[in-house]
C-alpha cells in the first residue's frame, strides 16, 4: 500500500467517526507519514539467519492499533484483517469502517487506543464473524456485531466490566477441538464462551475460575496429560475438571516470566508443548516488558512435578505475543514473535531498541534446538497484542500478520510454496 492509501485509511475512518479540529487532523495524519525512530538500528549478531523459509512483506495499512485478527469476515471465501476501527478486505485491502475506538496515538506512537484484543467469533450465531474486544483504559470487554453489507458502524455490546484487561485470545476450553472460547487477562482468571444472558440474548457468558489476583498473561493446554485443557497464569495453573463448566479447577504453583528462574512477571501467552518429546507437556512463555523468551521444562518424580527454566532467547525485549504453529511443516510446532512497541511509552527495559518480527525453528528432543530466524529487523515493523499465523492466501503454508502502534497491519506471506 502506498502513501496515499494510506493516507486514505486514516481519512476515512476520521472522516467516519468523529468530527475534529483541522489541527488535530494533521497532526493524526502525519503519524502515518512520519518516522517513529530517529536513529539507524544497530546490528545484530543473528540477523542474516533467515533460514530456508522466504517471506515477503505485504503492506496493508498503516494505524497504529494494538491488535488484529484474521478472518473471512464477508463470507466471500478470502481471508480478511481486522486491525483496531479498520476492517481491510481481501484481496485488495478495502478499507471498511466498523466502530469508533476510545484513547489516542500521537505521531510518536505513544498513547494507546482502547483495544487490545480483535478476535474473530461468530457470537450471535448469524453466520457472520463478529470482532470482541477488551481494553485496559476502558476496564471492561465488548464484542461487535458484524452488519455485514451494510456501511454503518457495528453495534457494541458490553460483556463485562472487571477492572483492567491486558489482552485475550481464543483457546479450546471445552476440548471440542474448536478454539471458540475467550480467556482475557485480568487480575482474576475467567473464560467467556457463547452462551444466552440472563434476558435471552446471545452474547458471551462468564465463568469465573478463580478471584485470586495475579500478574496478567494467560495460556491455556493439557498440563498433565489427562486430556483436558487445564488454563495458566504466570504465578499458576488451574487443572481443569470434567466439566468445566461446573466442575472444581484445582490451583497448582507457577512462577514464569521473568529472566531470574523462580520468579513470576507478567507475560503474554503462555502455550503448552512436549519441547524435549519426553511425554510431558512443557510450558512456553516470555517476559512482556522485559528481556528473555523461555520454555519451562516439566520434571515429574512420582506425583511431584517441579520445572526448569531454559531461556531461549534474552537478546531483544517486549516479546509481548507469542505463537505457535508448524511453519517448516516438519511435524513439530515452531514459535513466532515480535517485539511490541512502546509498550508503556518507550520506557521499558529496551523500549527504544529497533522493532523485529522473528520466528523459532524448534528441533525437539532430549537436547531441544531453538533456532532464531529473523522475518524482518529494523525496519520498524513489530508485533502487538498477539500474531495470527494462518494461510492467508491458500497456497498451503502458514502466513504471518502483525501489527501495532508502529502503523500497520502487516502481511508476510510465506513464500515457501
Amino acid at each position: 500500500m502506498n502513501l496515499h492509501a494510506a493516507t486514505r485509511d486514516i481519512i476515512l475512518f476520521v472522516m467516519r467517526t468523529v468530527s475534529l479540529s483541522a489541527i488535530t487532523l494533521m497532526v493524526i495524519v502525519s503519524a502515518f507519514t512520519t518516522d517513529a525512530f530517529a536513529f539507524e538500528p544497530p546490528k545484530v549478531a543473528d540477523a542474516s539467519a533467515t533460514g530456508a523459509i522466504k517471506f515477503e512483506m505485504h503492506r496493508v495499512g498503516r494505524v497504529r492499533s494494538e491488535a488484529c485478527g484474521v478472518g473471512d469476515f464477508n463470507n466471500d471465501g478470502k481471508l480478511d484483517i481486522v486491525a483496531g476501527p479498520l476492517l481491510y478486505l481481501a484481496p485488495d485491502w478495502t478499507v471498511k469502517v466498523i466502530r469508533e475506538l476510545g484513547g489516542e496515538v500521537d505521531e510518536q506512537g505513544k498513547g494507546y487506543h482502547w483495544d487490545f484484543m480483535n478476535a474473530p467469533l461468530d457470537v450471535d450465531g448469524d453466520g457472520l464473524l463478529d470482532v470482541i474486544s477488551c481494553s485496559w483504559h476502558s476496564k471492561d470487554s465488548q464484542w461487535f456485531r458484524n452488519m455485514g453489507s451494510k456501511d454503518v458502524l457495528w453495534p457494541c455490546t458490553t460483556i463485562e466490566k472487571n477492572g483492567h484487561f491486558e489482552h485475550g485470545d481464543l483457546w479450546d476450553i471445552d476440548g471440542d477441538g474448536k478454539r471458540n472460547e475467550i480467556v482475557p487477562s485480568v487480575t482474576g482468571t475467567i473464560w467467556y464462551e457463547r452462551g444466552l444472558t440472563a434476558d435471552g440474548k446471545k452474547s458471551l457468558i462468564k465463568h469465573t475460575i478463580s478471584e485470586t489476583k495475579y500478574d496478567w498473561g494467560c495460556g491455556a493446554g493439557d498440563i498433565n496429560g489427562d486430556g483436558r485443557t487445564d488454563i495458566l497464569r504466570p504465578n499458576a495453573w488451574y487443572e481443569a475438571p470434567k466439566n468445566p463448566r461446573t466442575g472444581q479447577w484445582k490451583e497448582h504453583p507457577l512462577k514464569l516470566g521473568h529472566i531470574e528462574e523462580g520468579t513470576a512477571d507478567h507475560t503474554p501467552q503462555i502455550w503448552v508443548y512436549d519441547v524435549n518429546a519426553d511425554g510431558a507437556n512443557d510450558i512456553i512463555t516470555s517476559s512482556a516488558h522485559k528481556y528473555g523468551i523461555f520454555w519451562y521444562q516439566q520434571i515429574r518424580k512420582g506425583s511431584t512435578v517441579t520445572w526448569k527454566q531454559h531461556v531461549i532467547d534474552s537478546s531483544w525485549s517486549q516479546a509481548h505475543s507469542l505463537a505457535m504453529a508448524d511453519l517448516d511443516g516438519d511435524g513439530d510446532l515452531d514459535l513466532v514473535t515480535g517485539k511490541r512497541f512502546f509498550a508503556h511509552n518507550g520506557n521499558d527495559p529496551g523500549g527504544l531498541e529497533p522493532l523485529g518480527v522473528y520466528w523459532y525453528e524448534l528441533k525437539p528432543g532430549v537436547s531441544p534446538v531453538w533456532t532464531k530466524h529473523v522475518i524482518s529487523f529494523g525496519k520498524k515493523i513489530g508485533a502487538g497484542m498477539n500474531i495470527p499465523v494462518v494461510d492467508m492466501d491458500n497456497d498451503g503454508d502458514l502466513d504471518i500478520v502483525v501489527t501495532g502502534k508502529w502503523g500497520g497491519p502487516v502481511w508476510f506471506e510465506n513464500k515457501t510454496k
